[in-house]
């Protein structure tokens, strides 16, 4: 089985048997081939996206659970074959028709599909969400239909409305920044290895005109070295709209205005089940250096928070992209330290709505490569709209886990050597990479010494963007992609490039702040 990207790529799947099932008095999904886990994050994205009953009283029931079964939304579960992310759906299909199709042409086709529009996307208004008017489409013949209609010049892509898997992954400096300036004090280290930020700051460090949107798991803006930094009333037609917004809850829920980290559970120093990634990669951007706490590569430019993750929990598709295209109308640069499955909605959301942002300079992506060891770039990091961005070490290596790929394009230093990254830690007592020691980046828990992995590589290289466009703001996205990899430093044995100077472990090299500011 299979789906097309936006761009006619073909993403393999593999279907997972799916069943619902009595579990404590309650139903559950499961799918074959996968663990408790998965059982559990597939429940409750269920019960939070397709209305999975949660109340059913099996005792007193005089029916059986076939019969209460029967009654329930018909799910589908696919594992992506290349990201063995899992990917669910229930009976909706998103549809973006293209440029020029009038809309007795969209009309048309829904008809001849016996399609009913369930949702006109709100920032783009030839993109709809349907589903078949008696219901029964849904599943494998859902992705028999989205292939169909991938086939008709008059829509530019349609895909099943998945709700997904996404890794955001990081892998977990001593109080010293030497990913910004690297002495090598530790023994092993290189020296100079480092983004060379102290040259770049003699000519700006940053603008509070640009804007960078960091779309994660939520963003501390209350913490004392990042609230000063945080992008307030982003939308000014939108008065609910202080801080920033939540994409993983729908825009008529009030949390939708709350961008914050909601998610935790037992152990709280762990990525499973907690949101604390997105604070330390707002960190690793826009840090204030308050009472030695980090500093980051554009502490004067402003963030824009985006949560689109809760925790683990399986997120919509089809929300992650609104975030992007929500960012591109409030941000220059977007920072998406995560990975996801092949997605033609959130592609185009990079690819094309990305590209009208900034007044039509377009706003840039930057994407991590993934964590995984491969020789593959991740989704979204490959789509031709991103900029894909691999992890350097302080020792002037590739990182271990680092991608690599035709896609790279850039790489910039994290852990993976003799020092990993420190950064800013979620403020809530007991919360966090670090709960509240000195080795671990301080007593008051605000700082952690363990971020690393392209999850904070890549939002130093959308800071180290932030500092060119507050000096270069006419710059086009292209012309921004193209001048960082210019700029780039050749890292590594000059064997690993090719004639024009690109590697598939390092892109175009190591970045260089100074160098592409000057």
């Amino acid at each position: 089985m299979y789906i097309f990207t936006a761009s006619h790529e073909k993403v393999e799947l593999e279907y997972m048997e799916t069943k619902l099932h009595e579990d404590g008095g309650r139903l559950a999904v499961r799918a074959s081939g996968t663990d408790a886990i998965a059982h559990s994050r597939l429940t409750r994205a269920a019960r939070q996206f397709f209305g999975l009953s949660t109340g059913v009283d099996f005792e007193s029931s005089s029916k059986s659970i076939a019969e209460i079964v029967k009654k329930e939304p018909p799910l589908a579960v696919f594992r992506e074959v290349q990201s063995g992310l899992l990917r669910m759906v229930h009976k909706e299909l998103v549809i973006r028709f293209a440029p020029g199709a009038s809309q007795q042409t969209q009309d048309l086709i829904l008809k001849k599909h016996h399609l009913e529009v369930r949702e006109v996307n709100p920032f783009v208004n030839s993109q709809v969400i349907v589903r078949s008017k008696n219901g029964k489409r849904t599943g494998v013949t859902l992705l028999e239909l989205a292939n169909n209609l991938m086939s008709d010049e008059n829509v530019a892509f349609a895909t099943p409305n998945f709700v997904s898997e996404f890794h955001r992954t990081a892998i977990s400096i001593p109080i010293e920044q030497w990913h910004l300036k690297n002495t090598a004090s530790v023994t092993g280290q290189k020296i100079n290895e480092d983004v060379k930020a102290e040259g770049a700051w003699t000519i700006t460090q940053g603008k509070s005109s640009i804007v960078i949107a960091v779309l994660d798991d939520g963003v501390d803006v209350g913490h004392p070295n990042l609230k000063a930094a945080i992008r307030k009333n982003p939308d000014p037609n939108e008065a609910r709209d202080r801080l920033g917004r939540d994409f993983f809850v729908p825009p008529d829920n009030p949390e939708h205005f709350n961008p914050r980290p909601k998610v935790f559970q037992f152990p709280f120093n762990e990525m499973t089940g907690n949101d604390i990634h997105g604070t330390p990669c707002a960190g690793v951007i826009v840090a204030q250096g308050k009472n030695g706490g980090p500093m980051g590569i554009a502490p004067k430019c402003k963030l824009l928070a985006i949560k689109v993750f809760h925790g683990d929990a399986l997120a919509s598709d089809a929300r992650v992209a609104n975030a992007i295209r929500y960012a591109s109308l409030h941000a220059d640069i977007l920072s998406c330290s995560w990975s996801s499955g092949a997605s033609a909605d959130i592609e185009a959301a990079i690819n094309t709505d990305a590209a009208n942002g900034r007044q039509g300079k377009g706003s840039a992506v930057f994407c991590a490569s993934g964590n995984d060891s491969n020789t593959v770039v991740a989704a979204p990091a490959r789509f031709l709209g991103a900029i894909a961005v691999g992890a350097s070490t302080d020792q002037a290596k590739q990182a271990s886990y680092s991608n690599s790929g035709a896609e790279l394009s850039i790489v910039a230093p994290s852990s993976g050597g003799k020092q990993r990254i420190f950064t800013t830690d979620v403020s809530i007592a007991d919360r966090g990479f670090n709960l509240g020691t000195a080795s671990a980046g301080g007593d008051d828990g605000l700082s952690t010494n363990s971020f690393g992995g392209t999850s904070s590589a890549t939002p130093l290289a959308a800071g180290v963007a932030a500092l060119v466009l507050s000096v270069k703001p006419d710059l086009k996205r292209d012309e921004l992609k193209a001048l960082l990899e210019k700029t780039a430093d050749k890292i590594g044995p000059a064997s690993a490039y090719n004639s024009q100077g690109k590697s598939s472990k390092f892109g175009f090299g190591r970045i260089n702040a100074e160098r592409a500011v000057s």
